[in-house]
């Protein structure tokens, strides 16, 4: 079995890189409308996988549970590269032999991707990365055994995670897949997702805001 991990920032302080485009309400409700999006997605798979959500937010705690997740609440925001490692040693304890790390706020997940992506057959140590677009970070690590490699998000987190493995001898896949290249944390994001025009509830919602057309 696969723990599938969701870190999630407090939505009160989330997406500020947003501020240009967003007023705070409308980061907020961005915020929590991707976390539950997220939860909900897992939650329909035909063969749902362990999830495990760690958060500095009693409200997405809540949310989590609610949703048979199970939660390591943070007494405070440590960041996203603490947080991980937080789940990660928890899944270590649990027995896991198998993690992914999905951020809370990729747009549209794509079943079949997804699907893929949960049976990867991981003979361990192996760790597939899945790359963001724009800054060189990554969006998905489907590691084995879950602390086959040390974590470390952001800009540029893509190409030192391969670097980590090389230098680890770390066996590793590089998978590209669409819907996971694209989160929402920049203007620029936004207008990726509005100029491919999906269909689903987070482009409803951009789209009712009247957000500026974004540039061809």
């Amino acid at each position: 079995m696969v723990n599938v991990v969701i870190p999630a920032k407090d939505p009160n302080g989330a997406k500020s890189r947003l501020s240009e485009v967003l007023t705070p309400d409308q980061r907020r409700t961005l915020a929590m409308a991707l976390f539950q999006q997220t939860l909900g997605f897992f939650r329909s798979l035909p063969e749902p996988p362990d999830l495990l959500v760690v958060t500095d937010s009693r409200e997405m705690a809540e949310l989590a549970r609610a949703q048979g997740a199970e939660v390591l609440l943070e007494e405070e925001a440590s960041g996203e590269t603490d947080a991980v490692n937080r789940a990660t040693a928890h899944s270590i304890e649990q027995g896991y032999k198998v993690q992914l790390v999905v951020p809370a706020d990729m747009a549209a997940i794509d079943r079949a991707e997804m699907i893929e992506l949960l049976n990867t057959r991981c003979p361990a140590p192996f760790v597939v990365f899945c790359p963001a677009t724009g800054d060189d970070g990554t969006n998905a690590i489907l590691s084995s055994p879950p602390d086959a490699v040390p974590f470390r998000f952001g800009a540029r987190s893509f190409p030192d995670y391969c670097s980590r493995a090389e230098a680890l001898g770390v066996p590793y896949e590089v998978r590209r897949l669409a819907s996971l290249r694209l989160d929402l944390d920049t203007p620029e994001d936004l207008a990726s997702l509005l100029r491919a025009q999906p269909e689903g509830p987070i482009s409803d919602l951009l789209r009712s805001w009247n957000l500026p057309a974004p540039s061809p």
